[in-house]
């Protein structure tokens, strides 16, 4: 497992769509919502489905493996928090299983790349999981 080491933290307001989901996170287990009438994974939680509006949906496990369909870095901190963590990477990962979630890259933001195969890695801060990724490439070579 890759050790992250950011200091950066923020802790989350949840609201009534997303607290079960961060429940979830706080407990090492990564959640998407899904819709009880289309089945199409979505993210984040919402009151209704992003793809048929439907109201039914439920939080579905996800072992977090898929691929990088954008990102962006951060060179400038936007909180103090965050200061020794410049720069840092944010990406939209498309899920194997379904669904495109965003999250903080683990990794030096230069290896980002169109489809790169990453791992989710839920780090816990305080009583908040968050939401990593990682190279799965680079923890093979």
């Amino acid at each position: 497992m890759i050790s992250i080491e950011k200091s950066g933290f923020v802790p989350p307001t949840p609201s009534i769509d997303t607290a079960g989901w961060w429940k979830a996170m706080a407990a090492g287990n990564l959640t998407m919502p899904e819709c009880g009438e289309c089945s199409s994974r979505f993210f984040p939680p919402q009151p209704r489905c992003s793809r048929c509006g439907a109201s039914d949906w439920t939080l579905e496990p996800t072992d977090g493996r898929g691929s990088v369909y954008s990102w962006v870095v951060a060179n400038r901190a936007f909180g103090e928090e965050f200061v020794d963590d410049v720069p840092y990477g944010i990406v939209a990962v498309d899920l194997v299983d379904g669904g495109r979630i965003i999250g903080r890259f683990a990794e030096d933001p230069a290896l980002l790349r169109d489809g790169l195969r990453v791992e989710a890695v839920v780090q816990r801060f305080d009583e908040f999981g968050l939401l990593w990724f990682k190279s799965v490439e680079a923890s093979e070579d």
